[in-house]
């Protein structure tokens, strides 16, 4: 009989299955159990959040303090103007240190605080806004954030992430970078709600400054225009809300809140 090589029906050093797919299912589960790992996490953050004292939460701030950067002389005026409007209204947020205002030259009509009390403005703000009141409510909107100690509970997750992917690899710092898409997905939603209490916390920072709501979607209404047609899907995966449901949860909490919008003051012209 002639020998025909082949081989074994069984052999427990091959695969059977493609490696390929063997690779997008353990992909597929290590993202999962990032996302609910993190999401259960991210909860025990926020409770220790909540719950720390004020000299805690002072000695946590300064230990990732953020150093605000120079003032640039074109914009000092602009500077000057919102630091006394967001020193007009540090009593009615509830923050009681001092806050530092940045105005940096941008195309981009946005605002950020970050940690240290420190707000970022960028420029494009003073031509998208009309009224001293839409900025005031952009500048209440990061008080807001200061308040209920966002900077922070953004600092917990970040190191929530890096410590499960040093657990699951060794190498936090690069496997953090792979996850962080996994991350996004389980974040964006809990980031929209934050944005969105930050927004009605602001109306009240308003109504304590001016005793009205008026100018609190103005910003809005200008980026909507802009905003375009966008998928509905992606604001799923953004971490705030779109222009047009901002609007009207703005409207929504102004009604629930018993609030009505009064006249406007104009922004002065820099």
């Amino acid at each position: 009989m002639k020998y025909q090589a082949s081989l074994p029906e069984h052999n427990d050093n091959v695969t059977p299955g493609h490696p390929l797919k063997d690779f997008v299912l353990i992909l597929a589960a290590l993202s999962a159990a990032v996302v609910v790992g993190y999401l259960v996490l991210g909860w025990l953050v926020d409770v220790v959040v909540d719950r720390m004292g004020p000299q805690t939460e002072a000695q946590l701030t300064q230990m990732v303090a953020w150093t605000p950067p120079a003032s640039e002389p074109a914009m000092r005026t602009r500077e000057a103007w919102a630091q006394e409007l967001v020193d007009g209204m540090r009593r009615c947020a509830g923050v009681s240190g001092p806050v530092t205002v940045r105005v940096n030259r941008s195309d981009t009509p946005n605002a950020m605080v970050a940690p240290g009390g420190v707000v970022i403005m960028f420029s494009a703000l003073f031509d998208s806004v009309q009224s001293e009141n839409g900025m005031a409510f952009v500048l209440a909107h990061e008080l807001s954030h200061m308040a209920n100690r966002d900077h922070l509970r953004a600092v917990g997750r970040r190191l929530v992430l890096i410590a499960a992917a040093t657990v699951l690899t060794g190498d936090g710092s690069g496997t953090a970078g792979v996850l962080a898409p996994a991350q996004h997905l389980g974040e964006s939603g809990y980031s929209r709600g934050r944005e969105a209490a930050a927004d009605a916390k602001a109306l009240a920072i308003l109504q304590c400054r001016y005793g009205h709501a008026g100018g609190a979607t103005e910003l809005f209404t200008t980026l909507q225009r802009e905003e375009g047609k966008t998928p509905a899907v992606l604001h799923y995966l953004a971490s705030h809300p779109s222009m047009a449901a901002r609007i009207d949860a703005v409207q929504v909490a102004m009604r629930q809140a018993g609030l009505q919008a009064g006249p406007v003051q104009a922004l002065p012209r820099f």
